[in-house]
């Protein structure tokens, strides 16, 4: 499994505003293949957003998509990706 933790800092008011555009998008991601799920975590100041994915290579479809460009406001996904807090892990599951 991979894991990836994208790291969002904002003021509150952001945030809410970020957390609903998730809820409202996060089915779209459905479509592609090896994609197992999404969370939304809340830290001060932050929201991380979790996704799982099968395999390195089913999350990199992710960013080079049209949809991508289209949840992230038409940034490409190399831009994106250079600008935010991005950690990437490779993860087993045991329980």
């Amino acid at each position: 499994m991979y894991v990836v933790v994208n790291t969002i800092q904002a003021p509150e008011h952001e945030l809410s505003r970020i957390r609903r555009a998730f809820r409202d998008t996060a089915h779209d991601l459905d479509q592609f293949e090896g994609f197992l799920g999404i969370e939304l975590w809340q830290d001060e100041g932050a929201l991380l957003a979790v996704s799982r994915w099968a395999t390195r290579e089913a999350f990199l479809a992710y960013p080079r998509s049209e949809l991508f460009r289209k949840h992230h406001k038409g940034l490409r996904g190399a831009e994106a990706m250079t600008a935010a807090q991005i950690k990437m892990y490779e993860a087993e599951s045991i329980a």
